[in-house]
């Protein structure tokens, strides 16, 4: 489900980008900025979605990271629960 919104994002931040190239000198550069930034957000979170599917262990990238939505998912888990 997750790796799906991530494309759906994806293709906003293209129709965002898309659409800013029809605008004038600043609005062109700040819509076209903003329309890069949310693709490439979309883009790693999709990634990292569809290795989580793809490795039993979960994301080796983010496994070396902590992740503070990871976390507050786990508090409401009962494992975590035992584990404090």
């Amino acid at each position: 489900m997750s790796v799906a919104l991530a494309l759906i994002a994806l293709a906003l931040g293209y129709k965002t980008f898309v659409d800013a190239s029809k605008e004038k000198k600043d609005v062109k550069v700040l819509g076209r900025a903003i329309g890069i930034f949310i693709m490439v957000i979309a883009f790693l979170l999709s990634l990292c979605g569809a290795m989580k599917y793809a490795y039993k262990s979960g994301c080796p990238i983010m496994s070396k990271f902590s992740c503070p939505i990871a976390k507050m998912h786990c508090l409401s888990s009962p494992q975590a629960a035992n584990n404090q």
